[in-house]
C-alpha cells in the first residue's frame, strides 16, 4: 500500500525505517496507555523484519523529512473488518499528523471494499477517541473493566474501560428490514 496526502506517506515498512521504528516505540516502553514494557533497541530488528513482511502494519512517513514518524495499524477481523490503531512519535504529536493518516488509511480501505472500521481506546486518552471523531468514526460502546496494560505492585492486571468507534463503508447500501420473524 501506498498513500500519499498533503505532508505523509502512508506505506509498507522497509528494513531502512530500524530507526525511526525504534526510536518512537522506545517511547512507548512506559506509555500510560498501551504500553510495550518488553520493547528495547535490540528487539527493533525483529519487530522491523516482522513489519516490513506484514499487511496490517504500515509506516507513516513525514515527507519533508523524509522520516518514519509512526505507524497505521489495520488488523484484519471477522466479517470484511479491519481494526484501527495508530502510533505517533512523540515529537511529531497534536501537529494533525494522525488525523491526517488516520483518514487516509480509512478512505483507502473503504475503496478497497472494506465494510467496517473500529478502533478501540481507554475514555482517559482524550486524544485518541478525539481523532477517531475528527476523522469520522463514531462511538458505539463503552465496554467496563474489559483490557489490562499495566499491573498492579503485586503483579496483579490493573483493568481499563475502553470506548469503541467505528465507521462503516459509506459506499454500501443498508436497506431497511421491515420485517422481522423471529
Amino acid at each position: 500500500m501506498r498513500i500519499e496526502t498533503e505532508f505523509l506517506i502512508i506505506r509498507n515498512f522497509e528494513l531502512k525505517d530500524e530507526s525511526d521504528l525504534c526510536e518512537y516505540m522506545l517511547q512507548r516502553v512506559n506509555a500510560e496507555f498501551e504500553a510495550y514494557p518488553d520493547f528495547t533497541r535490540e528487539k527493533a530488528g525483529e519487530e522491523i523484519q516482522y513489519r516490513s513482511k506484514s499487511d496490517e502494519f504500515y509506516a507513516i512517513e513525514l515527507k519533508a523529512e523524509h522520516k518514519v514518524i509512526g505507524n497505521i495499524y489495520l488488523g484484519k477481523r471477522d466479517f470484511n473488518s479491519r481494526e484501527l490503531g495508530y502510533v505517533l512519535n512523540e515529537k511529531y504529536q497534536k501537529k494533525g499528523y494522525g488525523s491526517e493518516a488516520g483518514k487516509a488509511a480509512v478512505d483507502y480501505a473503504f475503496t478497497q471494499g472494506l465494510h467496517r472500521i473500529y478502533a478501540e481506546c481507554a475514555p482517559q486518552n482524550t486524544s485518541s477517541w478525539k481523532l477517531m471523531e475528527k476523522i469520522g468514526l463514531k462511538r458505539e460502546a463503552h465496554f467496563r473493566k474489559n483490557v489490562s496494560f499495566h499491573s498492579d505492585a503485586n503483579g496483579n492486571p490493573i483493568y481499563w474501560d475502553t470506548y469503541v468507534y467505528a465507521a462503516l463503508n459509506p459506499k454500501e447500501e443498508f436497506p431497511l428490514v421491515k420485517d422481522i420473524v423471529l
